[in-house]
């Protein structure tokens, strides 16, 4: 017993050393010269995680499950976005093409955060927040960041308005987390446009990337402790001390136990209670959610014969992958590509999404049809005009259309959850979903087809 008492009181002082650092006993803030020295776009992001990221992970805890997971991914996602920005301030812009590796940090809590979304009662938030973190791909976003974060508000938004509508006379907190998380999106846009309106802003005096080294980096202040939570007294000690004080009675600590025999011990062949009892069954483990993986080499090559661009098997570790188009007659194939941030430059043929997950285009204008088959959870950014657009086996797409491109013809076939996102008289985004669900009547020898009221609202 004189051995278990000086390990126990090593535990208790390292979780007080923990509580310590993790500001749980009230204690005082980081030091203002500390603060002062870091640069002016930085001290303004973490205002801003105080003000919007703390209050979405406080919310994601009193959830608890796989919101409490998901929240504290979100959480090292914005701090690996805050370690970005910092090394911007003391760096040259390098190329594009050696941004991707500068992002794979990021890249790995997105892949984790996807990797949460299970078919249980955590999918709408773990999908909320899986849509919402693409948008941290606007580090290598020029010249209109803040619009390409403004795209993944809408697909996020879709899943949290199915939680709002199940749980808002039910439950606030699931409407409090939904209110957050997109409070976190909108106010990073306000963020972005005041410090990187057209890009990261980088240092045109400061070192190569490859001589940066991170570890000089400062962290992230502490939150303040909450007013509400005082600081705990040293009557908190209490419990602690009467645990040593009981341990240390030795042998008066086992005196009201009872005595178990060799004919008592199930184990022994002097065991004389009948059968053994069965052993508690062992819960099997949940198989590991498959992760999507490209199936083939990254490729983007132009094909003169045809005309055409191909865009194959991209993921999101590249950062965004630019096609440049240099005659309208060009058409643009993609395929494959998971994870994958796609922007095509210039007016274009036609574009074709064919077997892509969780992807993101953006795309000038193409006269005659934007087309997608076989696709998941994917998002289409118009920014100028498309005539046409026609959806085939897709499960999942957000559609944004802007004023100059309200006419477009939508035809959708054996495809799920899809939305329409366009500005409305004021300016003001509105999104609506494409119909699904019809009423079919026999009208003398025609079959007419109308759209359910569930549409209606």
């Amino acid at each position: 017993m004189s051995e278990v008492v000086p390990l126990l009181q090593s535990i208790a002082n390292r979780l007080e050393a923990i509580e310590l650092h993790l500001g749980i006993t009230g204690g005082g803030n980081a030091s203002a010269s500390g603060s002062e020295d870091l640069p002016r776009s930085i001290r303004a992001f973490d205002a801003y995680c105080r003000d919007n990221l703390d209050p979405f992970v406080e919310a994601c805890d009193k959830l608890g499950g796989d919101a409490a997971t998901v929240g504290h991914l979100v959480k090292d996602a914005w701090n690996e976005m805050r370690s970005f920005l910092i090394m911007a301030t003391a760096c040259k812009e390098p190329p594009q093409t050696s941004l991707g590796p500068l992002l794979s940090k990021i890249g790995e809590k997105t892949r984790e955060i996807s990797n949460c979304v299970q078919r249980n009662e955590w999918e709408k938030h773990t999908k909320t927040c899986q849509e919402g973190v693409q948008c941290l791909n606007w580090l290598v976003v020029k010249p209109a960041p803040r619009d390409f974060i403004e795209s993944y508000i809408g697909g996020s938004d879709y899943w949290a308005n199915n939680i709002r509508r199940e749980y808002r006379t039910t439950n606030p907190d699931h409407v409090a987390f939904c209110d957050t998380f997109k409070k976190l999106l909108q106010e990073l846009m306000v963020y972005v446009k005041e410090y990187h309106t057209t890009g990261v802003t980088w240092n045109p005096k400061g070192c190569d990337v490859s001589e940066y080294n991170s570890s000089s980096a400062p962290p992230p202040a502490a939150p303040a402790a909450s007013a509400s939570k005082p600081a705990p007294t040293t009557s908190a000690a209490a419990p602690k001390a009467d645990l040593f004080a009981a341990l240390n009675k030795e042998g008066a600590v086992t005196k009201g136990l009872k005595t178990v025999t060799k004919e008592q011990q199930t184990w022994r062949k002097e065991f004389k209670g009948g059968d053994t009892p069965a052993p508690a069954p062992v819960p099997k483990k949940a198989p590991a959610p498959k992760k999507d993986v490209v199936k083939g080499p990254a490729k983007l090559e132009f094909q003169p014969s045809g005309s055409k661009w191909l865009v194959e098997y991209q993921t999101g570790e590249a950062g965004q992958v630019t096609v440049q188009i240099a005659d309208k007659k060009e058409t643009v194939y993609i395929y494959g590509c998971v994870g994958a941030n796609i922007n095509v430059v210039g007016k274009c043929k036609s574009i074709i999404l064919d077997g892509c997950k969780r992807t993101a285009l953006h795309f000038d204008s193409a006269f005659a049809s934007l087309e997608t088959v076989n696709c998941q959870r994917i998002q289409v950014h118009c920014r100028e005009n498309v005539p046409s657009v026609a959806i085939d086996k897709t499960d999942g797409i957000l559609v944004h259309l802007p004023a100059s491109s309200l006419d477009t013809e939508v035809t959708a076939s054996k495809s799920s959850e899809m939305n329409l996102c366009f500005p409305g008289p004021d300016g003001e985004p509105i999104e609506r979903p494409i119909p699904e669900q019809y009423i079919h009547r026999i009208h003398e020898t025609s079959i007419t087809a109308d759209v359910t009221d569930l549409y209606n609202a």
